[in-house]
């Protein structure tokens, strides 16, 4: 029941006295910038903002929008769903353009610092800064020392093309930083997703409240990569980096690769020849002109920097002295995260720019100083502990939530090596406005802002990402902690015009019917992906079959061609002895158990989960190579695998929605994927694994002498759905020869062995770096495989007084072929020139 009050959402909304609240001012009302929106979302009604909510779940959950949580009790990171608060945190122009310019101060300084501290080190000289801090901590790399004066374009250039700063409004309303992200600062593309979905959620009260755009950041992004690759004449070859799918922010690293049209890729896709850095494609190798990274420091260069990464590229960094490669941001800018230089940097500000800090510290202690350490133990339940280095493991911890033996622990940490740890004050927060299931209620954030380079200096994102906890009590408000997050709307004063990635009309640009180099990875992922779909659905109409099968019998009919179908499930998913030993008559009696066990559990290899999870786990590798509807039929097998299964009916359901997104998944990649060369190890994948599998299921029948029993033969010709064309050419007459020829010559059955080998034929020769006079591997193991299937014809097979013994033979002899085929196109497209080694903890 609604009531007259037009803002009964924010009814049970309570502020925290003398504590800034962003909805409410000092008086009590509602603040100007919000009045709109709380009105807009009144007369949405509760019942409508339920429905609002259910759609913004959904649409996030399609676009597999996560962020994956490390646990210490996991080897792999769970992926939880992104939660986005409906209600924006909003800002008004000019006070945006006060925050605007100390970001953009900001940025300048950590600039001319990181210039200075690998090069002449005036802050060393001037002591504005001690020593200890730069020489102990290990972000400092030695290795990088100089390489802003050797290399001539960053020397002239902006070294940081893009920072994070995070932010809080503190209780008394003004702003402060709490920290500074350099490396591989996450949070932007979030940032972006977070402003498409709430604009298509909430489309007219987004136009109407004349929002700032966020596109414009990334185009400003954009162009600034483009300048600082160095290339002229040509479009630059700009990669992306990632850790993998593991990484807890992968979902944004393929994002943005897609959104700006870069090439995904990870340390074992490139390769250092020459000083140069390439890109290991199934074309050859490309030169890399820049890489834009979400790798930290440490691990971009094994040779020189940490031994044991297998995520970076060995030779990098020689390669970045030479001038052949630049990296964004440049290697040994994570110094710049070293938290021991919070409290310096208001001198710092004057000593490099002679201006005072715009935007202020919060109340920051390096306790590598000793007056400032017995400064901090006089009262250190008004801080928060952290350590230096980010890297290192321990947890940030407050002595407020720290008792007995545990704070005396920490105490003795404390003393032992002070330099290790910095207290920065634990200032109250402002009040956030949070939706929740009764209206409006009061929570804590903080603000991550992104500035990146531009023609003229620095430019904020007029945006960012709000990380918010719902509780008032939670001091760490961090996304592994299960913070929801919000998108921050920048009010502007007049109607923003669309902002997109568009090329504006000046650029030229030249027509190309040719994508940039799929990596070797890349096409390897795709060709299992192929193959993990054929054989799922194989499985799945296997299991089918099985199940049809056992309904029937169970009213009295056909206990040997059951058994015959229950053979063959074992056989297809390799989990023997299964219905194949020598105890399967329990099996038989009730065979649900085991058919359940084959169909859902993943840990068991071979059956259908695990190629499920399999067939997820390859396309997670190539998100970005993806259509959005396919990313969302493959979240779909996901939450599906998981479902629970007690009965044969619930199976049948199971796997008919496992049919139907398969056959989703196959259909998308004909209709919609263009015919490059990933399409066509996509096909090659699925044409080999169908012809294994059609090979497999008929060797399992002829070994059990299932071809002698009619019933069997529909049953096969059910699984392969070809079972109707065979009634109408035959009147409903059935014979082996017949079935055979159907399944095994027939070029008219998609399905059929010989439509399979006329396919790998035709996507063979599309394959890239092909030259006819000469000939390959693969292609010499295709030509032995279609000439031995052409040398045999059904009626040959049947003049003999075995025939079926003799296909049985002849199967396994392509078979033979078909793995050499498989091997010979690994060998020449998916094995990478060299592998990495760990060679020693770190340095080497």
């Amino acid at each position: 029941m609604m009531t007259k009050d037009p803002y009964h959402l924010i009814e049970s909304y309570k502020t925290i006295p003398g504590v800034y609240d962003e909805l409410y001012d000092s008086d009590g009302q509602i603040r100007n910038k919000y009045k709109f929106l709380v009105k807009s979302f009144q007369e949405l009604g509760p019942a409508e903002l339920i429905n609002r909510r259910r759609d913004t779940d959904r649409i996030l959950r399609e676009n597999g929008v996560t962020y994956n949580l490390y646990q210490s009790d996991q080897r792999e990171a769970k992926e939880r769903p992104w939660e986005l608060d409906l209600f924006p945190l909003v800002m008004e122009s000019e006070e945006w353009r006060i925050l605007e310019r100390g970001l953009n101060q900001r940025a300048d300084l950590l600039d001319a610092l990181i210039r200075d501290v690998y090069s002449k080190r005036r802050l060393l000289y001037e002591k504005k800064i001690p020593p200890e801090i730069l020489f102990n901590e290990t972000s400092f790399l030695r290795a990088c020392d100089g390489m802003y004066e050797s290399n001539h374009f960053l020397a002239k250039n902006p070294a940081l093309l893009f920072y994070v700063c995070d932010l809080i409004r503190a209780a008394d309303g003004n702003f402060y930083v709490l920290n500074d992200r350099v490396q591989a600062p996450s949070g932007s593309g979030y940032s972006l997703e977070n402003r498409i979905v709430l604009s298509r959620i909430f489309p007219s009260m987004y136009r109407d409240a004349m929002v700032h755009r966020v596109a414009v950041y990334f185009r400003s992004l954009r162009k600034s990569l483009t300048q600082l690759s160095g290339v002229s004449g040509r479009e630059p070859v700009i990669v992306l980096l990632t850790p993998g799918p593991s990484n807890e922010t992968y979902f944004e690293h393929a994002y943005l690769a897609g959104y700006l049209g870069y090439t995904l890729v990870q340390g074992e896709d490139l390769t250092v020849r020459k000083n140069k850095v390439y890109m290991k494609t199934v074309e050859g190798l490309q030169q890399v002109d820049l890489i834009l990274r979400r790798v930290d420091d440490d691990f971009m260069d094994p040779l020189e920097l940490r031994g044991d990464s297998l995520l970076g590229v060995p030779g990098l960094l020689e390669s970045v002295r030479s001038g052949n490669v630049k990296i964004a941001n440049p290697i040994g800018s994570g110094f710049l995260e070293n938290r021991a230089l919070l409290p310096f940097y208001s001198e710092l500000c004057r000593f490099y720019l002679g201006e005072d800090l715009l935007l202020p510290m919060a109340p920051t202690y390096w306790l590598g100083n000793k007056d400032q350490f017995q400064y901090v133990l006089q009262n250190p339940e008004k801080y928060v502990f952290k350590t230096v280095s980010r890297t290192d493991e321990e947890t940030p911890v407050t002595f407020v939530e720290l008792s007995g033996q545990r704070k005396d622990i920490f105490l003795e940490k404390l003393q032992q090596d002070p330099k290790r740890f910095i207290a920065q004050e634990m200032i109250e927060s402002a009040t956030v406005p949070v939706l929740g299931e009764n209206g409006f209620r009061p929570g804590r954030a903080i603000m991550r802002t992104f500035v990146s380079s531009s023609g003229s200096g620095y430019q904020t994102m007029a945006g960012g990402l709000v990380r918010v906890s719902p509780s008032l009590d939670e001091f760490f408000i961090t996304s592994q902690r299960g913070a929801w997050s919000k998108d921050l709307w920048v009010l502007s004063t007049e109607t923003q015009k669309e902002e997109s990635l568009l090329v504006p009309k000046s650029d030229q640009i030249l027509i190309s019917r040719k994508s940039s180099g799929v990596p070797s990875r890349v096409a390897d992922n795709l060709f299992w992906l192929a193959r993990y779909l054929e054989r799922s659905e194989n499985q799945t109409r296997v299991i089918r079959e099985a199940v049809y099968k056992i309904l029937q019998v169970e009213d009295g009919y056909e206990k040997e061609s059951l058994e015959n179908i229950l053979k063959l499930v074992t056989h297809v998913t390799n989990s023997y002895p299964g219905f194949l030993g020598d105890d399967a008559s329990e099996l038989f009696s009730n065979p649900f158990p085991e058919l359940q066990r084959l169909t859902v559990d993943k840990n068991i290899i071979g059956s259908l989960g695990f190629h499920l999870k399999s067939l997820v786990v390859a396309s997670k590798s190539v998100r970005d190579r993806l259509s959005d509807d396919m990313k969302k039929i493959l979240l779909h097998l996901e939450d599906q695998s998981s479902d629970p299964i007690e009965s044969y009916d619930q199976i049948i359901d199971f796997l008919q929605k496992i049919i139907l997104n398969l056959s989703s998944l196959t259909g998308l990649s004909f209709e919609n994927m263009s015919r490059e060369a990933g399409w066509y190890f996509l096909n090659l994948g699925r044409r080999i694994e169908r012809s294994i599998n059609m090979i497999l299921m008929l060797q399992g029948m002829i070994q059990w002498k299932s071809f002698e029993d009619k019933s069997s033969f529909e049953t096969f010709l059910r699984i392969s759905d070809i079972r109707l064309t065979y009634n109408r050419r035959y009147s409903g007459k059935i014979d082996q020869e017949s079935v055979l020829d159907i399944l095994l010559f027939d070029t008219t059955n998609p399905r059929s062995l010989a439509y399979q080998l006329e396919q790998i034929n035709l996507d063979l020769s599309f394959l890239p770096g092909k030259d006819k006079k000469v000939v390959y591997s693969e292609d010499r193991a295709a030509l032995q495989l279609y000439t031995h299937f052409k040398m045999k014809d059904v009626g040959l097979f049947f003049e003999s007084e075995t025939p079926l013994e003799a296909v049985s033979v002849w199967l396994e002899e392509l078979h033979g072929y078909l793995r050499q085929l498989s091997d010979a196109l690994s060998s020449r497209y998916f094995n990478y020139t060299e592998e990495q080694t760990r060679i020693g903890d770190s340095n080497g």
